[in-house]
Parts: C-alpha cells; sequence; structure tokens
C-alpha cells in the first residue's frame, strides 16, 4: 500500500510540474538557471505570453573572454509558423537584433538553425544567426545574418544564402 502511495503521488508531481512549459526548445545543457530565468521573463516581456524560449546563452558577444552578455531567441506565432526574435542582456541593457524594420533576427519564414560566434583581433566579434529557408527555385538554403556590436547597438554586417547540401 505505501509503495502504491508513493507512485502515485510521484506521478502527480510529474503532471504538475511546469518543466515542458518554461524550457527553452533548443537544448543548453549549459545555461545556469538564473540565466534560464532571465531568458523566460526576457521572452513574456517583449514577445508577450504566446511566445516561445528558443535559445539562451551566455556569451562573449562583445568583447572576447569577457561572457557577460545572455542572448535570448525567442519565437512568436504568425499565420505560415513563425518570426524568430533576439536580444542581448548586458549590464542591465537590453540590445536587439534587428534584422528588418519590424525587429527579427530572422527573414520571416525563416526557421533558427542556430548561433555562431567569431572573434577578430581589434574588433567587437560578429555574431551570426543561422536560419533554414526554402526557395521554390533553389530548394533549402541556410541564411546567415550576422551582427556585431558598433559601441551603441548591433547592427547588421552582411548577410548570405547558401545551398543546404543533401
Amino acid at each position: 500500500m505505501n509503495q502504491m502511495s508513493i507512485l502515485i503521488l510521484a506521478g502527480l508531481l510529474m503532471i504538475s510540474a511546469p518543466a515542458a512549459a518554461t524550457a527553452q526548445m533548443a537544448r543548453n545543457p549549459k545555461i545556469s538557471p538564473p540565466d534560464l530565468e532571465a531568458a523566460q521573463a526576457e521572452t513574456r516581456e517583449a514577445g508577450g505570453a504566446n511566445a516561445e524560449l528558443i535559445y539562451a546563452a551566455r556569451l562573449d558577444a562583445i568583447q572576447k573572454g569577457s561572457y557577460d552578455s545572455l542572448i535570448v531567441i525567442y519565437a512568436k506565432v504568425v499565420k505560415g509558423g513563425k518570426d524568430y526574435f533576439a536580444v542581448i542582456q548586458r549590464d542591465g541593457k537590453k540590445y536587439p537584433l534587428a534584422f528588418d524594420n519590424q525587429g527579427r533576427a530572422l527573414k520571416s519564414g525563416d526557421k533558427f538553425s542556430r548561433i555562431g560566434l567569431k572573434h577578430e583581433e581589434g574588433k567587437s566579434p560578429i555574431l551570426r544567426m543561422i536560419g533554414a529557408t526554402t526557395d521554390p527555385k533553389q530548394g533549402e538554403q541556410q541564411r546567415n545574418v550576422d551582427f556585431r556590436f558598433n559601441g551603441i547597438e548591433f547592427v547588421v554586417e552582411a548577410q548570405s544564402l547558401t545551398p543546404i547540401a543533401k
């Protein structure tokens, strides 16, 4: 009887646990609980109640070796899919990564794949948003949007499309 009570209690706890609803979509086992909480709060604040946290990580996005920037990538559901937005939190300030006038980090219709960071001597690192897009003529392609911090904000420095190998 006692074992049955424990099993029922464990089952109820698993059902009521909100972990699945609050976790980020892309796996990042190294994120700390405070950073995850900050990312979830940013997602709700900037994206609204229906926004979903896609990815969050602590980066050295402004100065090499200084992991003082938290990137938060979230999605909003739109007709036909999701639009992806990104913001860098650093020293109490927020820096959006805006690819277009609507503030999206990737072109509408693209699907977020991953991010990359490239350090260059004497410059701020390049933060690359990588997404997947499908062109009726070209097929599936990878979109790269490169952002760099100019001392005031993150600006788009370059963008490119490359075919995805099959």
